[in-house]
């Protein structure tokens, strides 16, 4: 996780780490973003779930622009296997574009991004030909 991290403060974005959240980021993230709509768990991932039954999620570069222009001065980074999370300071940072944030490793593969009130989410999967996806709580295509 340190190149993410080397990444990411090269780009004026303060970083804390943030250790042992990362299952309970994931439930919140079920909860903002999938649940009530979807009962059971469909999928081995979460950003499957996007894929499979959620309406309004933008993809690939629709959705970068959608992140690019998310009001977002603070915001979770988490991953789909690690419990580790990122807490990120964005107010100096220069723009982020998607190869800014991926990390290497299969425990940090797959990557959510959120700001703290969950009304937003944008995620990297670790499936190249997928994604990336942006969605809000609203189902509003990041028209908020």
């Amino acid at each position: 996780m340190n190149p993410l991290i080397e990444r990411l403060t090269s780009k004026g974005v303060e970083v804390t780490e943030i250790g042992g959240r990362g299952q309970e980021a994931r439930q919140t993230w079920l909860t903002h973003f999938i649940r009530p709509k979807q009962p059971t768990r469909l999928s081995p991932y979460l950003w499957e779930d996007i894929v499979v039954g959620t309406d309004g999620c933008l993809v690939g570069t629709a959705a970068d622009q959608a992140f690019e222009r998310a009001a977002k001065w603070k915001a979770l980074l988490f991953f789909q296997h690690s419990d580790d999370m990122l807490e990120l300071d964005l107010t100096q940072a220069k723009p982020l574009a998607r190869k800014d944030l991926i990390a290497a490793t299969m425990d940090y593969a797959d990557i959510y991004i959120v700001d703290p009130a969950y009304t937003w989410t944008y995620v990297i999967p670790h499936e190249a030909d997928w994604g990336p996806y942006f969605l809000t709580k609203s189902g509003t295509k990041g028209d908020d």
